[in-house]
């Protein structure tokens, strides 16, 4: 009997889904929590940027415990996910040159949200 696996959890990189496809332990390979991570992931993957990935910490705390909890399910790597059509911002009216302190997740926010508007 010949039936289709789908292949899931915990597949975060393109290496490891190309990998469980070529050797033919899945058929298919299904995500979800990397997408929240990561909108961009396929795209990411197929132009060979996947170093570029927003990779999923499997941390579950906004994304399954929000689901459990009949709340929105968002994510902690990304804090856009399921937002995307709340959180627009503008063109600053002048771009400044501006220096964010720290690397943790909340300075790399901020640095990318100040890019989007136009900041250096």
């Amino acid at each position: 009997l010949k039936v289709p696996v789908i292949a899931s959890n915990r597949i975060n990189t393109p290496e490891v889904a190309e990998s469980l496809l070529a050797t033919d332990k899945a058929d298919l390979v299904s995500m979800a929590r990397p997408l929240l991570a990561d909108p961009q992931f396929v795209a990411k993957a197929g132009a060979g940027r996947a170093e570029e990935i927003n990779t999923c910490i499997a941390c579950n705390q906004a994304c399954l415990d929000h689901a459990f909890a009949n709340r929105r399910a968002t994510c902690l790597v990304n804090p856009r996910a399921a937002f995307e059509t709340e959180l627009r911002y503008r063109k600053a009216r002048t771009q400044k040159r501006i220096a964010v302190i720290g690397a943790g997740p909340a300075g790399l926010s901020a640095a990318c949200v100040a890019a989007e508007r136009g900041h250096r």
